[in-house]
């Protein structure tokens, strides 16, 4: 076996001079061929003389037009349709040269030469110089195919330039173990024709039937010019038969540094905004958080969420004394109590498996601990689910939240940070009522060694249930993409950029104020929409279609941080203003909650409305306002029917929340 290969080696270093005692060879057998053909295999004494002696002539006639197209170098195997224009090419020249040598040279004229042999000669020595090129590669392929005992059966979908294309680059690879069994197109005239070989069997419809019938093991799809619906919508197709699927860029694409626009880009939600990022660098920002954080005792409830998890994140990284993750959800605490401790070694963290609602645990927590801060980050966040369960709502968004703060207060926490939402303005919603009545109890509650301090802000991009995540993933499924009305707009914020606002307004808070965050313009959802199109390396109405569903119930068609009845006042953060406090009534207040509590604990949905718009005059709660479009109407949630449908099944503690 190592002569073998020894030989191999010192031919291949000899290749070019190989390949020209060939190509001499060659030349000589097919001379003599086109004589002996040309004398009934009996050339006579006077003809051999011309032969021998012309012999020469064509021999540098034919080696130096090979020379010329390099007919003594590449590699035989991969042998191709322009290899056979150079083959032709160099046997018209050196059939030209030879016969202007036979005129100046030996005289045609006056030595006769048998002018027959000129296009004998030169059809026998091209079959020989393609032949023993093309031999090389079938026998290459077929060898190949001999040695690979598992083959795979493959049907390529587009029997165009590219699929022609791919099962040339497959037969010169033999060594992959691929079968090619035939082409699929829509194309009708196609059906039935075969391109190199290999039939047309179908089109896209009939690949179940042919996947079946054949045993196909695998499709390759080979369609660069369609669209990204059309290749999502087949290969969704082949993917029901059970079978792999691979999706193939052109040699064109693969060329263009920007050419696989096919594939999708992975986009980064921030890229979004429109707008960079907000970043803390001045000391002053960055040391008014260290003091705020550092040697603190820190809780974070639903700190398995998208915000919950930043504000741990950015927490560990002030050196607390101790970070408390207070979480429902157990598989996002595992994972996040993972990361922390890889990325944070040096802090120390305790997961805490617990819900917001239970009074008991959470006192434990706090005696136990000693906690100086909580960021009360857990809360129902998704509007249209609320507006289908308002009794969760309340029990999670406004019964909680009284229990956790006055906890709270009852063991002297030192700060106690509310997360809020621009959707508590002028509420529409129930989600946006209850978050409303949260800041009120926030209010309520401040004084004494407890500050209570809320902090609003507007939609963080690419958190849990926000739009983009879901837009990415109607994108990968080839669309279309969603969207409630055209003139939709809302606040957008990076998660890092809220969670720094949020941290920054708490360190400033004396107890009883509602921050705002300034979160730039408001963007509009299907401007955003085709951003994210584009970015994906897509077309906006070809590959991805928008459509428009109409607002849901409780939804705005714009969001406001603030409204009229409200004093806005500048704090020493230009990015963050903040509320003047107003007075609650107290008792008022704990009353009305106390009389939703009955209700909620009766699983009854009579007056829940009537006192959410008791305690906020501002909202706007009717049971079919203008913001739903035409919807329907919130009156289907208070009916006692919603009892029958989900009271008696779902409990709250079952009920995960969506996390804010």
């Amino acid at each position: 076996m190592q002569k073998v290969e020894a030989i191999r080696l010192i031919l291949l270093s000899k290749r070019r001079f190989c390949i020209t005692v060939i190509q001499i060879l060659i030349v000589c057998a097919g001379y003599w061929s086109a004589f002996l053909l040309r004398f009934d295999f009996q050339i006579p004494p006077d003809k051999q003389v011309i032969l021998f002696k012309t012999l020469p002539l064509l021999l540098v006639c034919r080696l130096s037009a090979y020379f010329l197209f390099r007919l003594n170098s590449g590699w035989w195997r991969f042998v191709s349709m322009q290899d056979l224009m150079n083959i032709t090419k160099a046997i018209v020249l050196g059939t030209v040269l030879f016969l202007a040598g036979l005129v100046f040279v030996y005289s045609l004229g006056t030595n006769p030469f048998p002018r027959s042999l000129i296009i004998s000669e030169a059809l026998i020595n091209f079959v020989l110089i393609g032949g023993i090129r093309f031999g090389v590669r079938w026998f290459r392929e077929v060898f190949m195919k001999t040695k690979i005992k598992q083959r795979k059966y493959v049907l390529i979908v587009g029997a165009g330039k590219a699929g022609t294309q791919l099962l040339r680059e497959i037969r010169i690879n033999p060594i992959m173990g691929i079968d090619v069994v035939g082409f699929i197109d829509d194309d009708p005239f196609k059906k039935n024709i075969y391109f190199q070989g290999v039939k047309v069997l179908g089109a896209c419809k009939d690949i179940p039937t042919l996947v079946k019938d054949l045993d196909i093991d695998e499709i390759f799809l080979s369609i660069p010019s369609a669209g990204y619906k059309t290749v999502t919508s087949i290969m969704d197709a082949i993917k029901r038969c059970g079978i792999p699927v691979k999706t193939l860029p052109s040699m064109a694409e693969l060329i263009d540094k920007n050419g696989l626009w096919k594939q999708l880009r992975n986009v980064e939600t921030n890229e979004l905004l429109g707008r960079p990022v907000l970043k803390f660098r001045r000391e002053k920002d960055i040391q008014l958080l260290a003091n705020e954080i550092e040697n603190m005792v820190v809780m974070v409830t639903g700190a398995g969420g998208s915000i919950g998890s930043e504000l741990c994140r950015q927490i560990a990284q002030r050196k607390p004394k101790l970070l408390v993750l207070y979480e429902r959800s157990e598989t996002p605490l595992y994972l996040l109590e993972l990361e922390l401790k890889r990325k944070f070694p040096q802090c120390t963290l305790l997961s805490i498996i617990g819900d917001i609602s239970n009074e008991e645990k959470l006192n434990k927590v706090m005696v136990c601990f000693k906690i100086n801060l909580i960021y009360h980050a857990a809360a129902y966040k998704h509007v249209p689910m609320m507006e289908r369960d308002p009794i969760e709502a309340i029990r999670n968004n406004i019964l909680a939240v009284r229990k956790i703060a006055q906890v709270a207060k009852k063991n002297n926490v030192e700060k106690f940070i509310y997360i809020s939402t621009d959707k508590a303005v002028n509420p529409t919603s129930i989600m946006g009522a209850t978050k409303r009545v949260g800041e009120l109890i926030m209010q309520a509650l401040d004084g004494n060694k407890t500050k209570f301090i809320a902090v609003r802000f507007g939609n963080v991009i690419g958190s849990n249930g926000s739009v983009i995540p879901l837009f990415k993933e109607q994108i990968e499924h080839g669309g279309p993409i969603t969207i409630t009305h055209p003139e939709t707009s809302r606040y957008f914020m990076a998660i890092s950029e809220a969670v720094q606002l949020v941290m920054s307004a708490a360190a400033m808070g004396e107890g009883g104020e509602i921050f705002l965050l300034d979160m730039g313009e408001p963007i509009k959802i299907s401007d955003m929409a085709t951003k994210l199109i584009k970015s994906s390396g897509l077309k906006p109405g070809k590959d991805i279609e928008i459509k428009y569903i109409g607002l849901r119930p409780g939804e705005k068609l714009h969001e406001e941080l603030y409204w009229l009845g409200e004093n806005i006042v500048q704090t020493p953060n230009k990015k963050i203003t903040m509320l003047k406090t107003t007075t609650v009534t107290k008792e008022c207040l704990f009353s009305q909650i106390s009389s939703l509590e009955k209700l909620v604990q009766a699983n009854s949905n009579k007056k829940l409305l009537d006192i959410l718009k008791n305690l906020i005059p501002e909202s706007n709660l009717n049971s079919d306002n203008g913001s739903n479009n035409g919807n329907g109407s919130r009156n289907h949630m208070f009916r006692g029917g919603l009892k029958k449908r989900v009271g008696n099944v779902v409990d709250s503690g079952t009920m995960e929340g969506v996390r804010g």
